[in-house]
């Protein structure tokens, strides 16, 4: 396989547009060739662009992965069962497994996975806001994997159903199969602790609360403001972040509503289609973690609170970094 030097990957869509007739005739016979359905084995196809593009959206991906370690660890100290803190742990160890399968694809561009996890910048990792706030319970836990983890099975989907860069997509199969047991796991439990008790019931909607906002701002800015197509252009993506929203709440809010749970969501029979009761950016008050609705605030200041990331970010990188979560838990 040719050598490839390897590159700062650039951040996720690079603001590629379409070549035209001018540009390298290369370029433009392999954005038709995705587009007609084939898929990419090699390095040696990819055109610089491209190559740029999938090694953004595979880091990003790996990164998305490890962080859930911080995140979940929490509540495998407080989990009220034995079987409870094991599933939390499995979960876990999946997660990293899914982080390994796209760090290993990574090495093979070139990439150093040691500096990567253990050697980077904390703040240079590339994490999604829904991930930086470390589980304060079980309830918690379970709630992210309702409504958190079926997100990102619905991004990851996407990416094994239309990917054009075939190892990768097929990589998706086990990480998929996987994240359904997580969403099932999470509505089961979600199910249970609303029935369970009027305190149990009070934290379920507390932690829906919380999590509903932050997981539709998972699929990122709506489409009438996104400016860089490049992952759509190579046939990277399948779907656009309106229309993976759209799936995502096609399925949140129906759960939401037989289970009695209150969402800022509904479904609207004039648009035929669901729709947010709220338009977003709002603000989080970062001390309360409370959402403001009547606070907007610009897409400029989101951008920059993303770019940033919360309070947890930068010490629980750190810490993954210092591999203390085993005195912790032992």
């Amino acid at each position: 396989m040719t050598e490839l030097v390897q590159r700062d990957p650039a951040p996720v869509s690079s603001g590629v547009e379409p070549a035209t007739d001018t540009e390298d005739a290369r370029e433009v016979a392999l954005q038709t060739r995705v587009h007609a359905g084939h898929q990419l084995e090699d390095q040696s196809e990819m055109t610089p662009r491209y190559y740029d593009v999938l090694v953004n959206t595979m880091h990003i991906a790996a990164d998305l992965e490890v962080v859930t370690l911080p995140t979940y660890s929490p509540s495998i100290l407080n989990a009220p069962t034995l079987e409870d803190k094991i599933a939390i742990a499995s979960a876990c160890q999946d997660e990293l497994g899914h982080a390994q399968v796209m760090y290993r694809m990574l090495e093979e561009f070139g990439y150093d996975t040691h500096e990567f996890l253990f050697e980077r910048d904390p703040s240079l990792w590339r994490t999604n806001q829904v991930l930086e706030y470390p589980h304060r319970d079980y309830v918690e836990s379970v709630v992210s994997m309702c409504y958190g983890d079926r997100a990102g099975y619905i991004t990851t989907t996407d990416l094994e159903e239309n990917c054009s860069f075939g190892p990768y997509s097929r990589s998706l199969r086990k990480v998929n199969f996987e994240e359904v047991f997580h969403v099932q796991h999470g509505e089961r439990w979600v199910r249970r602790f609303w029935n369970h008790s009027e305190e149990s019931r009070r934290r379920v909607q507390e932690a829906v609360d919380f999590y509903f906002p932050l997981c539709a701002g998972w699929f990122g800015v709506p489409d009438t403001l996104k400016k860089r197509t490049d992952q759509l252009l190579y046939r990277i993506r399948g779907a656009s972040n309106d229309q993976m929203r759209q799936k995502w709440l096609s399925q949140v809010v129906p759960f939401s509503e037989s289970v009695g749970i209150e969402v800022p969501a509904h479904f609207d029979e004039e648009q035929g289609q669901y729709v947010l009761d709220y338009t977003p950016p709002v603000y989080l008050d970062p001390d309360t973690l409370k959402w403001d609705f009547d606070r907007h605030i610009t897409w400029k200041e989101q951008f920059a609170l993303w770019k940033q990331g919360s309070r947890y970010k930068v010490p629980s990188i750190e810490r993954l970094h210092q591999e203390v979560y085993g005195e912790d838990l032992w």
